[in-house]
């Protein structure tokens, strides 16, 4: 954004702002007045003369409330970061220690076909319980993992 339309979108953003509070300030004013108008008439047994105002002055108010987020949107928004960041870096503090064991249950390696836990590549036997990680293959030599029922390679039955 250059310097003519930072100026122009500050302007705006004032305009906005004392619109809004005008606006506000009148529907809270114009509502009151009605109010009053229909209690003064029902103390009085009369007819309220102003109560149209309410009709004019409520719906003003939510119109006010709604220019003066427009017009205080940046400052809403630096708040709500400033409160919302930490409480986030805190969670993802919190939640670090969980995504690092399930990080690290889902790297390369192989399962025990006896115990079920996990071993790092390469290993021929599981650290656990000493089972096997992988079968040689009687036919043609190979190596398959432990688990396997027929070899990889040739397809013989292990």
């Amino acid at each position: 954004m250059d310097e003519k339309q930072k100026k122009s979108h500050k302007r705006s953003k004032l305009v906005l702002k004392i619109v809004g509070i005008l606006v506000l300030a009148a529907g809270l004013g114009m509502a009151a007045t009605g109010i009053a108008s229909q209690a003064s008439a029902l103390r009085d047994g009369g007819m309220p003369n102003l109560f149209w105002m309410c009709c004019v002055g409520f719906p003003m108010v939510p119109v006010g409330v709604f220019l003066l987020a427009l017009g205080f949107r940046r400052e809403m928004a630096g708040y709500v970061m400033q409160e919302a960041v930490p409480v986030f870096n805190q969670g993802a503090q919190e939640a670090q220690p969980g995504l690092s064991a399930m990080a690290s249950s889902l790297r390369p390696g192989t399962r025990c076909p006896a115990c079920g836990r996990a071993c790092d590549e390469g290993d021929a036997f599981c650290k656990a319980c000493g089972a096997p990680l992988q079968k040689t293959c009687p036919a043609c030599g190979q190596k398959t993992d432990g688990d396997s029922k027929f070899c990889s390679h040739c397809g013989k039955e292990l």
